[in-house]
């Protein structure tokens, strides 16, 4: 067990042992050696001082301390999610820091601090001897008052005006400030290494734990650091850190902070470093957040000014997002076929390298119960050509990480045969049945090609390859311990490309956003930047123009069939068809034909409203892409970003009522000031009421939602107008045809999810675009999938198929959390039940096929059905029963 920062062993000053006092008695003696030394530089050095000092800048007080610190953004749960820093630091009271800490870094870098006056005169002529001697520069011989000196005002050359400079501000300073406000400054400002600065930062970054929470044998490591932080890294060089953390302990003992017995007891202990995961959660929100903050902010002020923001980001779904849409990606990239290894070593390569990479393993620490893992994804065969690379560059190739399920590994296939592929994981050896390649035919996603009946049609030893440990009862650590293999399945980075992006309706803040496959290969956000066809996922626009019309019901009936346009926009004939192609359902209520995403039903709509209506219905919902004027519409041919469909959708889900979408929900400057806030999230704040608690209800969607304020040009942010909407009785109506997606239709997949929910598929022209945007209560959610390069993903990839998943996936964890749900109706709908075949009132209303519809306000039918009613051939415009 570490001993605590608090441990009786830490002792003050005083009780420095006699050793410690004898030593310094003889320093002391070796001082007044060096005196004659001291005076001779000094009166060489006379006249260069007064020219050097005159004019040098004050530090007066303490209050002059404004550091470059941080801005740090906070999830909807108060969680730290994001840091934008030029240095990354965290200030840190002086009295919140442990004495253990401190005496660490006394020991180390200046045991005398608290006894001389800013300047270490013995330390400064022993180094001028040396320099003298070697002819250059070697040491400065710098106190902590000197060090803050050097870091805070001058430059870091080693030049004699520098240090003459040094000198005579670190009295300056010592005559201005208290030992402990000067301790405080250093402790803060100086570098730690990996971009960090101060104390705080160091112990987050190498020990996942704040400064309070050291032990003594990390308090030293950390101080051990100063004196060259990237050469003494943990992460980087264990061995040296180690060297150095024995040394800082020796001192401390040998000044009598801590006793001999603490010392040896925590040089015997391993540095176990903090372990990071590779990327963190949310890249692709935190991008778009930085983006807002620097053009309203500008970088300089965001890097260094110490902003706190807070985000509409939910860290949970955040990370659900993330994970689904990986899966999902890598599903339907699976189903294109195999691109073949990422590499391919001959023996010749693997003997060069091997060797090299075995040493590098073996170098790194694991923690308790861990097995290291090697990854080889930065492996190429030409690098590894004879005289290519140096070895040092050969074992950087190699990157390690602990071995644990569902990890993915880039490894090195060792031996094939027909039914079985084994893999060196470094530390582990893995296999890979013949069932678990399966899906690697060759690559084409247009077609199929035939499934490999052999492991050696698809791996050959000396490939460098992705795998992913399967999950099973023993735990992969268990199992190379115990020298068994470890089962694999292959996967490969995905080369098809996706999107997430879930807002909450009466807020319109953005839950979750995901931008591709993996923000380290591609910093596009297609989230809000890529522009892409919707397809069917437009024609709830449609079919909500026809019904605010009030010349459509959901219960009008229409026909699916094919008929010949001739396109005033272009001039054009344009004879739509249906996915299924030549299959027409002739007779159905318009209701269905939305289920069932009839393409020739969207035409006649956008034919008889009005290419204008309907996209003046998309723009109240917030679409704001510019929109094809083309009958062509009616099959989603314009180019939408998925963020602004998904606010579309929001705004159906929130009965109307249109805002832009929200990312940043508060702002303060580095002392609490608010810059700019949403005043929804105001409102919420200074008076939170449980939501749980609140219901469904109509007062509740009136009330809950302000209009806030996002910049021009409907961008996500906070400041702007809101846009005016759509009624909300034709909200209403729209979303229950649009649940009939999910109860019968293309998207019935979702009723696996057990509540109610609403949604479109969508698969644009040539399949080159897979989308399925939906809404619960709570909240909407939007997926797309595609490739970058609008390649078409393949004639059996549609919305169902490569979208709709994923938002299962990611909509059946995010409602987890709240009972079921059901749309409340607002004012001006009313129900009735309908016949099936006609639409007309159903004579019967508890016959089987008679259908509970709802109405906008006044436009139930008037008539009522019979046995005999058909359909009427002219009744595609709604009745006037």
């Amino acid at each position: 067990m570490d001993t605590p920062a608090d441990d009786p062993n830490i002792v003050t000053r005083k009780a420095a042992s006699p050793i410690a006092r004898a030593r310094r008695f003889a320093r002391t003696h070796r001082a007044l050696v060096a005196v004659a030394a001291v005076a001779v530089v000094g009166l060489a050095g006379g006249g260069l001082a007064w020219t050097t000092v005159h004019g040098l800048p004050a530090f007066d007080t303490l209050r002059d301390y404004e550091p470059l610190v941080s801005t740090r953004v906070y999830g909807l749960d108060g969680s730290e999610v994001f840091e934008f820093y030029r240095e990354r630091r965290t200030v840190v009271p002086f009295q919140q820091i442990p004495e253990v800490v401190k005496k660490a870094v006394l020991a180390s870098e200046d045991a005398r601090f608290y006894e001389h006056q800013g300047v270490n005169y013995l330390a400064i002529a022993r180094c001028a001897m040396k320099n003298l001697l070697r002819g250059h520069t070697y040491c400065g011989g710098s106190t902590i008052t000197q060090q803050v000196v050097k870091t805070f005002l001058l430059s870091s050359e080693k030049r004699v005006t520098r240090k003459v400079k040094e000198v005579v501000l670190a009295r300056r300073l010592e005559q201005n400030l208290k030992k402990d406000e000067i301790l405080y400054l250093y402790l803060n400002q100086i570098y730690f290494g990996h971009r960090r600065y101060g104390i705080e930062e160091a112990s987050r970054f190498y020990f996942g734990k704040s400064v309070q929470k050291l032990s003594i044998g990390e308090a030293a490591m950390i101080a051990g650091l100063v004196q060259s932080p990237e050469r003494l890294s943990p992460v980087k060089h264990i061995h040296a850190a180690k060297e150095r953390q024995k040394y800082v302990l020796r001192r401390m003992a040998e000044e009598g902070f801590i006793s001999h017995k603490v010392a040896n007891a925590e040089m015997a202990k391993p540095i176990l470093v903090a372990r990071r995961s590779e990327q963190q959660a949310g890249a692709w929100y935190a991008d778009a957040v930085r983006k807002y903050l620097d053009a309203r902010y500008g970088a300089e002020r965001v890097e260094t000014d110490g902003l706190a923001v807070d985000v509409a980001m939910d860290p949970a779904l955040q990370r659900t997002a993330e994970d689904v849409l990986t899966a999902q990606l890598r599903a339907v990239d699976k189903r294109q076929g195999w691109r073949g290894a990422i590499a391919h070593l001959d023996q010749k390569q693997l003997s060069a390298a091997i060797p090299l990479w075995r040493e590098r393993l073996k170098g790194a620490q694991p923690r308790p119960s861990e097995v290291l893992a090697w990854d080889l994804g930065r492996v190429s065969a030409d690098d590894l050509e004879p005289g290519a690379e140096s070895q040092g560059d050969i074992r950087r190739m190699l990157s390690v990480k602990p071995l644990q399920s569902n990890g993915t590994y880039n490894a090195l296939v060792t031996q094939v045969t027909d039914r079985n592929a084994t893999v060196d994981l470094g530390n582990a050896t893995g296999t890979l049945s013949l069932g678990d390649v399966l899906w690697a035919r060759k690559y084409n996603p247009l077609s199929g090609t035939a499934t490999p009946r052999r492991m050696k049609d698809v791996l050959k030893a000396g490939d460098v390859v992705l795998v992913r440990v399967v999950p099973g009862k023993t735990s992969p650590a268990e199992l190379a311990r115990a020298g068994k293999p470890v089962p694999l399945a292959l996967e490969q980075v995905p080369k098809v490309q996706g999107a997430i992006v879930a807002i909450d309706p009466d807020t319109r803040g953005i839950r979750a956003l995901v931008g591709g496959y993996d923000f380290g290969l591609s910093q596009f956000n297609r989230a809000m930047q890529a522009r892409r066809q919707p397809g069917s996922v437009f024609k709830p626009f449609v079919w909500g123009a026809a019904v605010e019309s009030r010349r459509y019901t959901p219960a009008t009936l229409v026909y699916d069939t094919p008929d010949l346009y001739r396109d005033p926009f272009t001039g054009k004939d344009w004879k739509p068809q249906n996915f299924e192609r030549d299959a027409y359902d002739g007779p159905l209520l318009l209701k269905q034909a939305l289920a069932h995403s009839k393409n020739t039903v969207s035409a006649k709509l956008v034919d008889a409203l009005g290419v204008d209506a309907v996209i003046g219905f998309a723009r109240r919902c917030g679409i704001e892409s510019e929109l094809p004027r083309t009958l062509s519409l009616a099959l989603g041919v314009g180019e939408v970003t998925p963020l602004e469909l998904v606010n579309a959708y929001a705004t159906i889900a929130r009965h109307g009522f249109s805002a832009p979408p929200l990312l940043v929900l508060r702002v303060r400057d580095r002392r609490g000031q608010v810059l700019e806030e949403d005043p929804t999230y105001a409102a919420a704040t200074a008076n939170p009421i449980s939501r749980a608690a609140e219901g469904r209800g109509e007062d509740r969607a009136s009330a809950a939602f302000s209009p806030s304020m996002s910049p021009a040009g409907g961008e996500p942010g906070v400041l702007g107008t809101p846009i005016s909407g759509i009624e909300p009785e034709v909200a209403f109506v729209l979303s229950s045809m649009m649940r009939d997606v999910v109860e019968y239709g293309t998207g019935a997949a979702a009723r696996s999810l057990g509540r109610p929910v609403v949604g479109k598929t969508g698969t644009a022209q040539e399949h080159r675009d897979a989308w399925f945007v939906g809404f619960a209560p709570e909240l909407v959610a939007g997926v797309w999938v595609g490739f970058d390069s609008h390649e078409p993903l393949g004639a059996h990839e549609t919305g169902a198929g490569a979208a709709l998943p994923a938002w299962i996936g990611f909509m059946g964890a995010a409602l987890a959390r709240h009972p079921p749900a059901e749309f409340q109706a607002p004012p001006n709908v009313e129900f009735a039940r309908v016949d099936a075949r006609t639409g007309l009132l159903a004579a019967d209303p508890n016959a089987p096929d008679a259908l509970l519809v709802p109405f906008v306000a006044g436009t139930i039918p008037r008539s009522a059905a019979d046995e005999t009613t058909g359909p009427a051939p002219q009744s595609f415009f709604m009745d006037d029963h």
